[in-house]
């Protein structure tokens, strides 16, 4: 698999969990984002990876390798957050960073689990939001979910032409294989270029 089609797989980590293993004030683009290497080679984010099952309380954040020295700088900004577990230079072309939950937040990645994404802990939605810098009351996906908003139920009443019971969740259940790093997935392509 190309690390185009790695970074195409659509799936709820980046939008539910990557918020809560970020340090406080943190943002999406510190992610994504660096004034000295804008282009930090972001994939994915994935809630399960298939070589490390017992990391089960951990999120893996994927960039694209670089040998540029400036990669190393943005990656080790990583070791300064407090949930960070370690990095992995998962093959020659990706480097895996891993986070842990914070203990505080194991509910809610349970909840996650199940795809309750309302019952999430009142600070947990708060900081998704504010790591997208927008707020519950703003039309934006994940605070229509976490906050079951009328206009996100009627959206999806629309999109499905029937009427959703109130104590329906806005949004399915995470599908475990979208939100899986495969070992299938590692690189195997000769031909990948390397971003210097």
């Amino acid at each position: 698999m190309t690390l185009e089609e790695v970074k195409k797989i659509k799936n709820k980590s980046i939008a539910y969990l990557l918020p809560l293993v970020a340090n406080k004030n943190s943002k999406l683009a510190d992610f994504k984002d660096d004034e000295h290497f804008p282009k930090c080679n972001f994939i994915n984010v994935f809630r399960y990876c298939e070589e490390f099952p017992e990391l089960d309380t951990h999120l893996f954040v994927l960039y694209k390798y670089s040998p540029n020295p400036i990669f190393d700088d943005f990656l080790n900004k990583f070791k300064k957050t407090a949930n960070f577990h370690s990095i992995v230079d998962n093959d020659k072309y990706i480097v895996m960073v891993i986070f842990e939950f914070p203990t505080d937040s194991l509910k809610t990645l349970k909840h996650f689990d199940n795809g309750e994404y309302s019952k999430f802990r009142l600070e947990d939605k708060k900081k998704i939001l504010d790591f997208y810098s927008v707020t519950s009351n703003d039309k934006f996906g994940p605070a229509g979910v976490l906050y079951k908003k009328e206009w996100r139920r009627l959206e999806i009443e629309k999109k499905i032409d029937m009427k959703l019971p109130e104590d329906a969740e806005l949004s399915s259940i995470a599908d475990i294989e979208q939100e899986t790093y495969f070992n299938k997935y590692k690189t195997q392509d000769e031909s990948e270029d390397i971003i210097r």
